[in-house]
């Protein structure tokens, strides 16, 4: 059997999800967490009852979606198959599914406020030139944007450990491999590590580059013709740990294959089988300041 091609899943592994329980009585979802206080630098008096401070609390709503398909199987197609049918088409939903909701959150992901547009000489999306690439320097900016608002890195990224995470296009990542200071640390890179975690940049696979956990997904935004001249722009998304979540039915992705039966009067004749699938939830940017958004065009087809 010929396999599907199967895009790369990130946006779901990274959230924080959040389970929503049976009788919760409202599809509406709160996120919450309390603001900073103020240092407290000035020193008490002697005997006096400072005036404290009162807590603040920060909200973030969102609502819940439910998304689904599902494919008919008939008996004809099952009994001439010389495999599962039921278990192939399960194995199909299954892609569909998984990639249905890692769109859905990076679509909300996508629409954070912090953007810069281009090489950052532009304040718009369709003013984003060809000559717009990233490179290495814009990198190093993003990542110092969340280094200056205490963004804490994520402790547990694969293999490489402390870093942000960068995702965007494999397009954008073609251009990424012919900046000067990229190509200058492949070249560098022993063949040989020490440390077989650190990324192996010898080979020229994308892996820790200035502070983040690059990832390279089809599963990016992309701004088909909405550049300068009609060209495409690519987002290219750098977060830190806890920049957004998403909360869903506790049970998460529910899956259902139906054969039919006696007491089915849809289908007296047992001709028809069904596999589908339902997911029920939603996503959330809960904190602006932990997530940098850049939009560029790619500088090669």
């Amino acid at each position: 059997l010929i396999d599907i091609l199967k895009q790369k899943l990130v946006w779901y592994k990274i959230a924080k999800v959040f389970p929503v329980v049976k009788g919760s009585n409202s599809k509406t979802v709160i996120f919450r967490g309390f603001n900073r206080l103020a240092l407290a630098l000035t020193p008490l008096v002697e005997g006096v009852t400072p005036a404290g401070t009162n807590l603040t609390m920060n909200s973030i709503t969102a609502v819940l979606s439910q998304y689904g398909d599902f494919t008919y199987i008939t008996d004809v197609a099952e009994f001439l198959y010389d495999r599962s049918l039921i278990k192939d088409a399960s194995d199909v939903l299954g892609i569909q599914s998984s990639e249905t909701i890692d769109t859905t959150i990076m679509n909300v992901v996508a629409s954070g406020t912090n953007v810069i547009y281009g090489n950052g000489t532009v304040n718009a999306r369709n003013l984003v030139t060809a000559a717009m690439t990233l490179t290495t320097t814009l990198i190093t900016r993003d990542v110092r944007f969340l280094e200056r608002n205490n963004v804490e890195k994520f402790s547990a990224m694969p293999m490489i450990g402390s870093a942000y995470a960068l995702v965007t296009h494999p397009d954008v990542i073609y251009d990424l491999r012919l900046d000067s200071s990229f190509i200058n640390a492949v070249n560098y890179s022993s063949p040989t590590p020490s440390n077989e975690y650190r990324g192996d940049l010898f080979t020229g696979e994308v892996g820790y580059w200035m502070g983040g956990r690059i990832i390279s997904t089809t599963l990016s935004p992309v701004f088909v013709g909405q550049g300068s001249g009609g060209v495409n722009v690519y987002g290219v998304l750098c977060f830190g740990k806890g920049a957004y979540a998403v909360s869903e039915f506790s049970g998460g992705l529910q899956t259902f294959i139906h054969t039919g039966g006696v007491q089915d009067t849809s289908d007296p004749l047992e001709q028809r089988s069904t596999v589908g699938w339902k997911w029920e939830g939603t996503t959330a940017i809960l904190d602006n300041l932990r997530l940098r958004s850049e939009e560029r065009r790619v500088g090669k087809e």
